[in-house]
């Protein structure tokens, strides 16, 4: 099981302790992040320079994404010894499986009643219940998400979002029919669109089902483009209050400082670390303002952008009060030069910093909430 409680609810949102996750001892206080994986590991470190220069305040509990895995889905069984062994991931480790990539395509209308689509750089993947109970057994993941019905447009009607839902419960009970074997803990996903009534009637319906571990809040549509925070804010709203509360609350995707702690306030315990990675790979790297998360509205961040020819000539270090590897050793110039030449050593060092300030950001989210009054 994943053995966690929640210690302090606030205005600034909920303190939480996971113990362990499965059998991995942890002891992560929350609001916390997955570390996200692509492909097995974190994007553009090696496992080496992820141990030896990327240091963190809490032990990862890695968020394996199945899109770039699932071309080698056979080989891995066939390996025989799981996808920690098979990607190297370090031993001990507390991995999580998603079926979806947070920074990877997700177009709708290529479900159906019997399985979802994933993405791959090769193209679509159905993915039945049996396919992934498989998948779930021979990757031997600490714990897993079930499948969802994502497929829920802003236009969709009421009937629709009726059978994805459904189609979402059914998937789920199929998983475990005839007490089918299923390795690692269990997070039930919630769906149901751009409707609060639907995403309400999800939670209730999944919300019950025994050795239930926490919920994932599937948010996909609100992953790229502007998002209309007041929407999102009720939704997630709409899902929460149908919830057991002692229950771990999860959502995924690449969301910006001032979204994640919008969530937090509302009582989501952890997110993942895909943000962090996408501006990375953009060539970006971010801080956060002095007061961030002192109140309630200090949300501010900067962005440098290494595009910019500006930092050619400035042998500055990128943030002065950041004692991170890459802030530490170059220079702005050194790294507008790297992402110029689009050099690999450039999304390596950007992504060691930017993973190193989003994880300084849940510590000052997590004390403004140990400062703060109980509810």
């Amino acid at each position: 099981m994943v053995k966690f409680g929640v210690e302090k609810k606030t205005i600034f949102g909920r303190l939480g302790k996971i113990e362990s996750w499965g059998p991995v001892e942890v002891q992560n206080s929350t609001p916390s992040f997955l570390t996200y994986l692509r492909g097995g590991h974190i994007p553009h470190l090696t496992w080496d320079v992820a141990g030896k220069q990327l240091e963190l305040s809490q032990k990862h509990i890695f968020q394996l994404t199945l899109p770039s895995l699932v071309a080698s889905a056979e080989t891995i069984k066939k390996f025989g010894k799981g996808v920690v062994k098979f990607c190297a991931i370090p031993d001990k480790s507390a991995v999580h499986l998603s079926p979806f990539d947070p920074l990877g395509k997700l177009p709708g209308g290529y479900n159906d009643m019997k399985s979802i689509a994933i993405w791959t750089k090769n193209g679509k993947v159905s993915l039945d219940v049996a396919k992934y109970r498989n998948i779930i057994n021979s990757f031997g993941c600490t714990s897993f998400e079930s499948l969802v019905d994502y497929d829920c447009p802003k236009d969709a009607g009421s009937k629709r979002l009726t059978k994805t839902s459904e189609r979402t419960r059914h998937f789920y009970e199929q998983l475990f029919e005839n007490d089918e074997k299923v390795e690692g803990e269990r997070i039930i996903t919630i769906g149901g669109g751009f409707s609060k009534f639907h995403r309400e009637k999800a939670a209730n319906d999944l919300g019950g089902f025994e050795k239930t571990d926490g919920f994932n809040i599937e948010f996909h549509d609100f992953w790229k483009g502007e998002i209309d925070v007041n929407e999102m804010e009720e939704l997630v709203k709409s899902v929460i209050t149908a919830l057991p509360p002692a229950k771990l609350r999860i959502i995924s995707g690449p969301f910006s400082p001032p979204i994640i702690l919008s969530l937090v306030k509302l009582g989501v315990d952890l997110f993942d670390s895909s943000w962090p990675v996408s501006i990375a790979e953009e060539g970006k790297a971010f801080c956060l303002s002095d007061d961030f998360a002192s109140s309630l509205n200090c949300s501010r961040y900067e962005i440098l952008d290494f595009n910019n020819e500006k930092f050619a000539d400035d042998f500055t270090k990128p943030f002065d009060n950041c004692q991170c590897y890459t802030c530490r050793n170059y220079t702005k110039g050194y790294l507008q030069h790297l992402v110029n030449t689009h050099e690999l050593l450039a999304s390596i060092l950007l992504v060691i910093h930017n993973m190193t300030e989003f994880d300084r950001m849940f510590k000052l989210i997590r004390n403004s909430i140990s400062t703060s009054e109980d509810l």
